[in-house]
């Protein structure tokens, strides 16, 4: 209704002062019974679908700094800026002589407590105390103090041994047993040892394997920190490697439309440079909308296998909510700017009839989205003049 009071007002003004313009009291006169030939279409509803803009920027989906597991003087590094690398391709590498002779070193140990338990090499490490050397020696000296102990009770009975020796005897005896059950808990101690000096040759092999740092995803290298020669503590930073495929766009989304907006949804991105939209689909969505803009935080996942997306790009963002959705699109051409107004003329009872509209976005080609003012089954005006007026007689060119 303002768009036609400001219509109208500007008419009456115009008549009023006699100026020229398509609402002037000599276009009126001239045209009132005039005939003008017009081109028409149907206005018809198609399929438009329903989107909304946001903006945001790209993000990396993974990003790390690669670190020194272990210390040791850097003896190579095969990437640079820019690098990409696959998962499990050598990034960075140390210097290995002292973390091959520790290895050696706990190989040794391993090998030494295998022989206490008389394991010789290839055998597996199951181990029976009782057919061990220790536990068989300390077996025979049982078995002697309990024969040397039977004679002397024997002997004592007959008199011919005093009590003092038979006394003796069973002490003996029970030494024996004491030196027996220490022999097999001594080789329970030893297998015990055995599975301790097995974890440190493991620790051995893991340290001399970090001395290679290799890439743990697919990635490219974004910044190059250690140099060659140069010595790295543990846990020093080496090079930064950033995933590019796929990259995450994070999109602040207005309140007003939030609720539109469902993981899944296709997302059309674009950014300076580019003319050509990117593919991608909602992924995740805030649970809460951000106080200060008043805006819900969406992430969406945009394939990157050509690399041309770059994490921390500025994009503009088109979310298609509903895909089926259905409206009015006509040429620009069809459409006449007058006093700030966009308007139409459509074919009614053989005159003119006119229609203030309030245009959409643009589409493909010339095309433009009518929002309001227009509604299918309408013979519009494809070829408007700013000298047309509404009531003039037309005749439509077939």
């Amino acid at each position: 209704m303002a768009f036609r009071r400001t219509v109208a007002t500007s008419a009456l003004f115009c008549l009023s002062l006699g100026c020229t313009g398509p609402y002037s009291q000599q276009t009126v006169k001239a045209k009132a019974d005039a005939p003008v030939s017009v081109k028409v279409q149907n206005t018809a509803l198609e399929n438009i679908p329903e989107i909304v803009n946001a903006t945001g920027e790209l993000l990396a989906e993974d990003q790390a700094t690669l670190r020194a597991k272990v210390a040791g003087r850097v003896s190579a590094i095969k990437v640079d800026l820019g690098s990409r690398a696959e998962q499990g391709d050598v990034v960075v590498e140390l210097e290995k002589d002292d973390y091959l002779l520790r290895l050696k070193q706990a190989e040794a140990a391993v090998e030494q407590t295998r022989a206490r338990l008389g394991l010789g090499p290839g055998e597996g490490d199951a181990v029976d105390p009782e057919k061990t050397a220790l536990v068989r020696q300390a077996a025979a000296s049982l078995k002697e103090a309990r024969l040397m102990q039977a004679n002397a009770a024997q002997l004592f009975k007959q008199g011919v041994v005093s009590n003092v020796d038979f006394q003796r005897a069973g002490v003996n005896l029970q030494a024996a047993e004491a030196r027996h059950q220490g022999a097999i808990e001594e080789i329970y101690r030893t297998r015990a040892e055995l599975l301790q000096r097995q974890q440190e040759l493991a620790l051995a092999r893991q340290q001399l394997a970090d001395t290679v740092i290799r890439a743990p995803f697919r990635g490219a290298v974004t910044q190059r920190i250690a140099t060659l020669g140069e010595y790295l503590a543990v846990n020093a930073p080496a090079v930064v490697l950033v995933r590019w495929h796929p990259l995450r766009v994070r999109l602040q989304v207005p309140e007003r439309q939030a609720f539109k907006v469902k993981a899944g949804q296709r997302i059309d991105i674009t950014f300076e440079g580019q003319l050509v939209p990117r593919p991608g689909r909602v992924v995740r969505l805030s649970p809460a909308i951000e106080a200060q803009n008043r805006s819900l935080i969406i992430e969406g996942e945009m394939p990157n296998e050509d690399g041309r997306l770059r994490a921390g790009s500025f994009v503009e963002a088109t979310i298609t909510v509903n895909p089926q959705a259905t409206g009015i699109a006509l040429n620009r051409s069809s459409v006449i700017n007058f006093a700030g107004v966009d308007r139409v003329f459509v074919v009614q009872d053989g005159k003119l009839a006119e229609r203030i509209v309030r245009m959409g976005r643009r589409l493909d080609g010339d095309r433009i989205e009518i929002a309001s003012g227009l509604e299918a089954g309408l013979m519009l005006v494809t070829n408007p003049s700013d000298r047309f007026v509404p009531g003039q007689p037309v005749t439509v060119e077939r």
